[in-house]
């Protein structure tokens, strides 16, 4: 784990969090991890589920989160995230087509604040950096690489939920580009308003493993 993946706020839950631990709690623990591609074991009434080159550990029903083999707790947005995926998944297959965040269900709604708040600041702070660079911190968050663009890095914030980066870099002349793609499978784990969460959280998390790597 990284310094930027762990919580440092430990105070009590907010409303958002009452609610999906209820919904997580009501969801049969098997059930979830078949559904989601996680793994429950029995016996510590825990669902492990690998999650950004990671792997985390659920409690079942509580709903607390660690690092495995770990006291620490990861950021509360990826907890947040964590238990929606795992109330919400429904082993939908993976489509391998990738849509944009505006194909979403509803996806126009947010989509001016979801290019402020993930796709600017990859543009922002990446798209001026050396390839070779960018993709070993891509790397870091166990993504896998593709066709399609100067870094095109597929990151897996779930097993069932993967996250597409593109960055065009740009020079003097010419400004950068980036894009953050979706598998059209992605509303069957998340809802829209999650998966803007999830595209803040792991654009923010790559800004932040690239300076932890290189702007020392």
């Amino acid at each position: 784990m990284f310094p930027y993946m762990i919580s440092e706020d430990k105070k009590a839950f907010s409303t958002a969090f009452e609610y999906i631990i209820r919904d997580f709690a009501a969801e049969d623990p098997v059930k979830m991890s078949e559904n989601s591609g996680a793994a429950f074991d029995p016996e510590q009434s825990v669902i492990r589920i690998k999650s950004l080159g990671q792997v985390l550990e659920v409690k079942y029903p509580e709903g607390d989160i660690v690092f495995q083999g770990s006291k620490y707790m990861p950021a509360w947005n990826w907890k947040w995230l964590i238990l929606h995926y795992l109330a919400r998944a429904d082993h939908a297959p993976l489509e391998n087509k990738l849509i944009s965040y505006r194909e979403l269900e509803n996806g126009n709604v947010n989509y001016a604040a979801f290019l402020r708040k993930s796709i600017e600041p990859l543009v922002r702070n990446l798209s001026q950096e050396p390839v070779e660079q960018i993709i070993a911190a891509c790397l870091q968050l166990g993504a896998s690489l593709e066709k399609g663009a100067d870094v095109c890095a597929k990151i897996p914030l779930f097993p069932r939920f993967p996250i597409t980066i593109k960055i065009w870099l740009g020079d003097d002349e010419i400004k950068g580009t980036a894009n953050i793609l979706f598998d059209k499978s992605a509303n069957h784990y998340l809802d829209t308003e999650a998966i803007n969460e999830a595209g803040i959280m792991v654009s923010t998390f790559l800004i932040e493993q690239y300076k932890l790597m290189y702007k020392k």
